[in-house]
């Protein structure tokens, strides 16, 4: 739990949204929101600094 914590604290993410959807995804018998950080593509980037 520590370190999901960490992990998203890291990343800015908020903690108990993740938390919120972890437990949703469990009851729903549906996928676990990812702990990996989103990946900005090439052109993501070329976009938010124009």
């Amino acid at each position: 739990m520590l370190t999901v914590v960490t992990s998203l604290k890291l990343q800015r993410r908020n903690v108990l949204e993740f938390m919120t959807q972890a437990v949703s995804a469990r009851r729903d018998n549906t996928s676990a929101p990812s702990l990996l950080p989103k990946v900005n593509t090439h052109n993501e980037q070329i976009t938010k600094a124009a």
